[in-house]
């Protein structure tokens, strides 16, 4: 396989055992959860902000038990029905968000969720596939890979492009270690290096990881 053409990869990951997600799947085992969008909400704090939906007939109990779980920060529903509810969770983030990012590949949405396992399609080149699952081996993430081919995507979108500052702000975050678990570079002293201030840099980075990061397929 061209290690340098698009390829499309299913990856089997274990959630952290203490964050909701964890408890709730494995608690309830025939809950149907997916991750409908993920990008990071606080960098200082590495809080995460989600989209989820999930349907079981214990729907309000396994809300009030989310609400009230340690790794939440905030929890808002935004649709609700008899069985089925989707809501905004800001939860604390994992290093598997900054390691997509530090490695260049897409996430495809939704992740699908069950037993404490998200199963994620992930889309770059073969070898920045190959680099991130080499960076989940270093960083003991409980993964499996369980399919690589090739890619039906085209990667050259332009929602996915950077404009040339966005390019030298990624590759400067990365570089100087802002990706690295633990953070070798704090938020403020990016936005020093970089000549900004802490709050504009915190909105570009958000917008160039939203573009990094998510794919609409």
């Amino acid at each position: 396989m061209d290690k340098n053409k698009p390829s499309l990869a299913r990856i089997r990951i274990k959630f952290p055992e203490q964050l909701w997600i964890s408890e709730i799947s494995k608690k309830y085992t025939d809950v149907k959860i997916d991750i409908l969008n993920f990008l990071p909400y606080d960098f200082e704090k590495s809080v995460g902000n989600a989209i989820i939906e999930i349907i079981h007939y214990k729907i309000e109990q396994i809300i009030e038990e989310i609400k009230n779980h340690p790794s939440i920060f905030e929890f808002s529903i935004l649709e609700r029905e008899e069985n089925r509810v989707q809501f905004n969770v800001k939860t604390k983030d994992p290093y598997l968000l900054y390691g997509v990012i530090k490695c260049g590949v897409l996430i495809n949405f939704p992740v699908r969720v069950r037993e404490g396992y998200g199963v994620w399609k992930i889309i770059s080149t073969r070898k920045r596939i190959d680099d991130l699952l080499t960076l989940f081996e270093e960083k003991d993430i409980n993964f499996s890979l369980l399919r690589i081919g090739n890619s039906p995507y085209n990667l050259d979108d332009d929602k996915n492009k950077l404009s040339f500052q966005e390019s030298e702000i990624l590759n400067k975050a990365i570089n100087l270690g802002f990706f690295e678990v633990p953070r070798k570079i704090s938020l403020e002293e990016l936005a020093n290096q970089l000549g900004k201030s802490k709050s504009t840099l915190s909105v570009m980075l958000r917008k160039i990881i939203k573009k990094k990061v998510l794919f609409e397929g």
